[in-house]
């Protein structure tokens, strides 16, 4: 392998003075050898000093402490013929023609996307995994580090592959039917999902205490809030409907909190408070004493702005329990009490009892 070759696969712009004396096998300490062979290399311009880089203190045969490469790839005429028959997109930014080695390289990534290309006609968007088990045989190329700089190199945007990355948060969710504009319930806790999902498949509701409502989301607890567009990701997935979605919760700090905090990381999408399904939690806490509830390290927060859509009595007994400490779960509302609703047709109504 010649000294062109050797800068070729260094791999960086810039190459120190002792990695090129290795290179040309020179002795550290024979520096007039090194001297002649790096001037004749800066003649025939394969490299050029770095200035700022400074000297290596040697008067009768200074040289510079670093050089840039200056040496191009070339890429034999058979090898220029088979990057123009690739497809028009992977020339489309220039870099296979100009760097005609890239493509050797690389050559399994082109011929596999350019093969893609060609034959594919197919609008539908799948997984990352998914793309890449059929373009490549493997279900990680695309997940290479390697190869995404490639592509970015090549100017190849994942929506022209037609590929999405499956959200890191998944919600377990329930939807009959997908439309183009959908009301959906995001419940905080398990049981309460699992009760509307079981009351929606197996009697066919499409609505809960006179909303209507397209399906139900499991929010998690914290899950749905922890991560800035994990709604709005989710939103995506499904194809960008028009979505409005309610949240329901505990009643209590954390639960209020939860939800505050999901709006907020979710700033696009419509989020409101399911106040049809808290009034029936008070209703069914008014008679009974109130558990503290763990979340006392959120001693002193308001939540005074999202209680609008309350009656005063409402309102009043809900500050009562943020100031308290107390906490009514979502569990109240078990799966009994939450057929008997439905099929009894209970109307929700503000509560004025207090």
């Amino acid at each position: 392998m010649n000294i062109k070759e050797k800068l070729l696969g260094y791999g960086k712009k810039t190459i120190t003075l002792d990695d090129i004396k290795n290179f040309l096998k020179i002795s550290i300490m024979d520096e007039q050898r090194a001297y002649e062979q790096i001037s004749e290399m800066i003649m025939e311009e394969i490299i050029e000093p770095v200035r700022s880089s400074g000297k290596n203190g040697n008067i009768s045969y200074p040289l510079h402490k670093k050089y840039r490469i200056l040496v191009k790839e070339e890429g034999d005429q058979e090898i220029i013929d088979e990057i123009k028959r690739l497809h028009p997109l992977l020339l489309r930014s220039g870099y296979l023609s100009a760097n005609p080695m890239e493509f050797h390289r690389n050559r399994d990534v082109v011929e596999g996307l350019s093969a893609y290309l060609f034959r594919d006609n197919d609008e539908t968007f799948v997984s990352r995994k998914e793309r890449s088990f059929e373009i490549f045989g493997h279900e990680k190329t695309l997940d290479d580090g390697q190869v995404k700089a490639f592509l970015r190199k090549l100017q190849i945007a994942e929506s022209e592959l037609r590929f999405y990355d499956t959200p890191e948060y998944c919600f377990h969710d329930y939807i009959p039917v997908r439309r183009d504009h959908m009301v959906l319930l995001i419940c905080e806790n398990k049981d309460i999902w699992f009760n509307i999902r079981r009351c929606m498949f197996e009697d066919e509701i499409r609505s809960l205490f006179d909303i209507a409502i397209d399906g139900v989301v499991y929010g998690e607890g914290n899950k749905v809030s922890d991560r800035t567009g994990a709604l709005e990701e989710y939103v995506k997935f499904m194809g960008n409907p028009d979505v409005k979605f309610l949240y329901w919760g505990d009643i209590d700090r954390e639960g209020f909190d939860i939800f505050r905090r999901t709006k907020d990381a979710n700033e696009r999408l419509d989020i409101s408070l399911f106040v049809p399904g808290y009034r029936k939690m008070i209703e069914r806490a008014r008679n009974i004493e109130l558990e503290d509830s763990p979340s006392s390290k959120k001693q002193g927060m308001r939540f005074d702005d999202l209680l609008k859509d309350f009656s005063p009595s409402e309102q009043e007994f809900l500050i009562d329990i943020f100031e308290n400490n107390k906490l009514i779960p979502q569990e109240i509302i078990s799966y009994k009490y939450l057929r008997d609703c439905i099929f009894n047709d209970v109307e929700v109504k503000p509560d004025a009892s207090f």
